[in-house]
């Protein structure tokens, strides 16, 4: 008979980090192989990577450096300044369990999480959180100084590869330079175009959805700055006449981030590379996407975290840049993954996501999506991650799937939630259609529509009242906010921290669609998609619809975005509703 009490010890350490005992036991497993290999990870760290760690509990129960009091610049190792700024606060001190913050006029929910996770992540204790309003003028002030100035450096940098472009160490620290001053400003992809002509010759930041122009560099310096990015992407650096993909890694502020890179031949004689900056850093957990949104945090939850084999779709759609795989993996690390069977198909896979099986379908693979998605039927799959739905036969073979009582998550791009419908139709061949419609209207549990919306700059900022920004107390009736609430506006001229633009950072606006759960419902549903009249599914009884505009409204209210700009947004959603329900 088995000695229950390494059993029972095991069980308590597992309560004692308010986590299950089997998340427990893997992270033992995990922490002993990697050991074996000769590296150190704690038990934290791992049942943080893997998506067992709660964020509330803060690590509370960490044995080893709980209680190390940090200083504002060791802070910044495990929460940027880059996040910081966006967030619109400074961490000041951890002494003593107590986390001191200054922030200017507002602190989100949101963002206080991110921070707890982040530093639980590095096994941190946080007892407390001391809120200190600051003036904004100088709390901008204390974020630039805080920031590391990379930009300053690789203009020096540029300067001295013009005068000697062959000097390896400057190019090594050119493309380090550049990577750091990008992700410094919040930047998703870098794009370097080499052309014969100097003048455009550009290193350019896509940052909070704008491209940004920033460096303008002779053609003597940007070859061999492409050139060695190529190498270090395991691409081949002389070919420049066909399209090649590599991926290489960068250590930054204490962690690694992963670039996806991608090489174009462009004309005349040119070559265009961009670099995807994946930072799992900056990746969001669910309760951080759907903390305004508990209806919708209830009924996803409810969906992948049940056990029974009656298959569902959860479709997340919105355009290019939405942050539609942001959601994707944020619902991924929601599922429990220590005891159901995940797997993903993506093209390319982005993040390395911990206990989830996952295939890269690329332009070169002898595999479609669609053909992986059928592979997977014979590996006992409990949810299958579909990257983008973008042909029949992948929109086919994931409905297959849900059919087989699989749960399937996938993104489409569709202009909002009821159109998703209309787009999965689109995609369907005639032959297969109506099958394809009835288990579409059996199988789909949510349809979420989002867009991400521009923040307002929390150091620079203006306050209007309500009735100042809509004109008229009737219309902020009409909207829903008081008349005398004090609204944020984004001020014309910005400040450094902004970039003089009046915007950090971008937020979600959600749509969601959750239609009812009875099967008499459901024929209902299906009757009129076959009918093609899919937009009268809101007002079948059960059907639980929020609209865009009740979104954009809380943002609003809660001073996140320009009133000005939620205004417009409203007028929008008024007037592309009043099209696609006529």
């Amino acid at each position: 008979m088995s000695d229950p009490a390494p059993v029972d010890s095991l069980r308590a350490q597992a309560e004692a980090l308010h986590i299950k005992p089997k998340h427990y036991e893997l992270a033992l497993a995990e922490q002993a192989m990697r050991r074996a290999n000769g590296r150190l990870m704690s038990i934290d760290e791992i049942l943080y990577r893997n998506g067992f760690a709660s964020g509330s509990r803060d690590a509370a129960k960490s044995k080893s450096g709980g209680n190390e009091d940090m200083t504002m610049q060791a802070l910044r190792l495990y929460v940027p300044s880059a996040t910081q700024a966006a967030m619109g606060l400074c961490l000041l001190e951890l002494r003593q369990g107590v986390l001191r913050i200054a922030v200017g006029d507002r602190v989100d929910d949101a963002d206080l999480l991110h921070i707890s996770q982040s530093l639980a992540r590095a096994d941190h204790k946080v007892e407390s959180v001391e809120i200190e309003p600051w003036d904004r003028a100088e709390l901008a002030r204390l974020m630039r100084e805080q920031s590391e100035m990379a930009g300053d450096r690789l203009l020096r940098i540029l300067a001295g590869l013009a005068r000697d472009p062959d000097d390896a160490m400057l190019v090594e620290q050119a493309v380090h330079d550049i990577l750091a001053e990008a992700l410094q400003s919040r930047t998703s992809d870098i794009h370097l175009s080499l052309k014969e002509e100097d003048a455009r010759c550009w290193i350019r930041y896509r940052v909070d959805g704008d491209l940004v122009y920033k460096h303008l560099v002779p053609h003597r310096v940007m070859a061999p700055i492409v050139t060695r990015i190529k190498t270090d992407a395991k691409m081949d650096a002389a070919d420049r006449q066909h399209p090649q993909d590599g991926r290489l890694a960068f250590e930054w502020q204490g962690r690694m981030i992963d670039v996806r890179c991608a090489a174009l031949p462009v004309a005349p004689a040119g070559e265009k590379l961009t670099l995807r900056l994946l930072d799992r850093e900056n990746l969001r957990t669910f309760d951080e996407l759907f903390l305004h949104a508990p209806v919708v945090a209830d009924r996803v939850r409810k969906a992948i975290h049940g056990h029974t084999k009656d298959g569902g779709l959860i479709v997340v759609s919105g355009p290019t840049g939405s942050g539609k795989s942001t959601t994707l993996y944020g619902i991924i690390q929601d599922i429990d993954r220590a005891s159901r069977a995940v797997y993903s198909v993506e093209a390319p896979v982005e993040y390395d996501m911990p206990l989830v099986d996952q295939t890269s379908v690329t332009d070169n693979s002898t595999n479609s999506i669609a053909d992986i998605i059928r592979a997977l039927m014979r590996h006992d799959p409990d949810v299958i991650i579909v990257g983008e739905m973008r042909d029949g036969d992948t929109v086919e073979a994931a409905l297959r799937a849900t059919e087989s009582g699989h749960i399937v998550i996938t993104t489409v791009h569709s202009v909002d939630a009821l159109h998703t419908l209309d787009r999965i139709d689109g995609f369907l061949s005639s032959a297969y259609r109506t099958s394809g419609l009835y288990i579409l209207g059996h199988a789909l549990v949510a349809s979420l529509s989002q867009r991400l919306v521009k923040t307002v700059c929390p150091a620079c900022h203006e306050i209007a009242r309500a009735s100042v920004v809509f004109d008229s107390v009737e219309r902020c009736g009409e909207i829903g906010i008081a008349p005398d609430a004090p609204l944020a506006l984004a001020h014309g001229e910005g400040c450094d921290l902004c970039g003089h633009s009046g915007f950090l950072g971008r937020t979600l606006a959600l749509e969601a669609m959750f239609p009812p759960e009875d099967q008499a419902s459901r024929r209902a549903i299906t009757e009129m998609m076959v009918s093609n009249v899919s937009s009268s599914i809101v007002d079948v009884p059960g059907t639980i619809y929020m609209p865009r505009r009740q979104s954009i409204v809380d943002l609003i209210r809660r001073n996140a975005i320009d009133a000005n700009m939620g205004a417009a947004m409203l007028i929008e959603e008024a007037a592309s509703t009043t099209h696609g329900r006529g």
